[in-house]
């Protein structure tokens, strides 16, 4: 149902302007990816003003096992769930540094489980950082994530991780709009 109001058209205008204040603040791309049976789905951007960019255009999906939102959403999933997606998941080796072991994969997702946040350093495209967030239900269970990416050239992952403050900033402001809207 959470899922369901966060792509409603009513409150799209207030989650763009969320989404366009943290995308001014980091001068990078964010988005909003919500999860599907096998991937993440892009629900909505907000691009950077570099003309330097990666485009993943919404409606865009993308694996869980080697992205910052998939692999936040594979987070938040039980032991007996977790093991199902990752025994019916190809570990598609995407870049040189994408996890395909799957005992360093599901260390990985126990760090971000952990931390509450995820990163993808140049997993899924080469050239490409990428920080995600939980935007989270009044229940605290995921609904979707809230992430930045960029191209290397500009922004290094250390540099990235500065950016966390502002990102969970975001996220809950994201979060209330669920509330409010119950």
């Amino acid at each position: 149902m959470a899922a369901g109001v966060l792509s409603s058209t009513r409150i799209r205008s207030a989650r763009l302007a969320v989404m366009g204040r943290l995308a001014d603040d980091v001068g990078e791309t964010c988005n909003l990816a919500i999860p599907g049976r096998s991937s993440m789905i892009y629900l909505d951007r907000v691009e950077t003003h570099w003309p330097l960019r990666i485009q993943l255009p919404i409606g865009t999906h993308v694996p869980f096992h080697c992205t910052a939102s998939g692999k936040l959403y594979l987070s938040t999933l039980t032991k007996t769930r977790l093991d199902r997606v990752l025994n019916n998941t190809k570990l598609e080796k995407r870049t040189p540094n994408t996890r395909t072991a799957l005992k360093a994969l599901r260390e990985e997702i126990e760090r971000i489980r952990n931390d509450g946040y995820a990163e993808d350093n140049e997993e899924f495209i080469e050239g490409m950082v990428a920080m995600a967030v939980p935007v989270l239900d009044p229940n605290e269970r995921l609904v979707s994530t809230l992430a930045l990416h960029a191209p290397t050239p500009r922004l290094s992952l250390p540099k990235v991780r500065k950016h966390l403050p502002r990102l969970r900033c975001a996220a809950d402001e994201l979060s209330k709009l669920l509330v409010e809207d119950q």
